[in-house]
């Protein structure tokens, strides 16, 4: 997940300075959406000109839901499809951080898939917002309920 890094003005405009950003480990399935058979949503819709919204590309968005159980900083240097993890010191995820909030986009990779470099967080808080039974949950396993819709996109 990127970080946030500091803004300035570099000849008149706005620019993010790179930052540190976070690695998170997840114990996380695919969940299959009902009514279609491949279990994902086709991109562009059907009702989307007749699935040709996006002429030259299609792909699928799935859905991703279970735990954020580990993090570490790494930083802005650091590549998710070819930097090692070996000598990372892993932090367990027992609160939801501000940089796991809903409507964040991160990469996104499960088990040896490809890297998905557009995938959401959607929910970052278990079903009653992380009060109550859900911080209680939180603190016992060290880990964080999140969800994340993902997609591939297919020439």
């Amino acid at each position: 997940m990127p970080g946030q890094g500091l803004v300035s003005i570099v000849n008149g405009r706005y620019v993010r300075a790179d930052s540190d950003s976070y690695l998170v480990k997840l114990f996380i399935k695919r969940i299959q959406y009902t009514g279609v058979s491949s279990g994902s949503k086709p991109l562009p819709l059907s009702s989307q000109l007749d699935g040709n919204m996006l002429p030259g590309a299609s792909g699928d968005q799935f859905y991703y839901r279970g735990y954020a159980l580990e993090y570490v900083i790494v930083d802005s240097s650091w590549d998710l499809s070819s930097s090692p993890e070996d000598g990372l010191t892993w932090n367990p995820v027992n609160q939801q951080f501000p940089w796991m909030a809903p409507g964040t986009e991160c990469k996104f990779r499960i088990g040896n898939d490809p890297i998905m470099p557009t995938a959401k967080i959607q929910r970052s808080s278990g079903v009653f917002g992380g009060q109550g039974i859900d911080n209680i949950i939180y603190e016992q396993i060290d880990g964080v309920e999140i969800q994340i819709t993902g997609g591939e996109v297919q020439n």
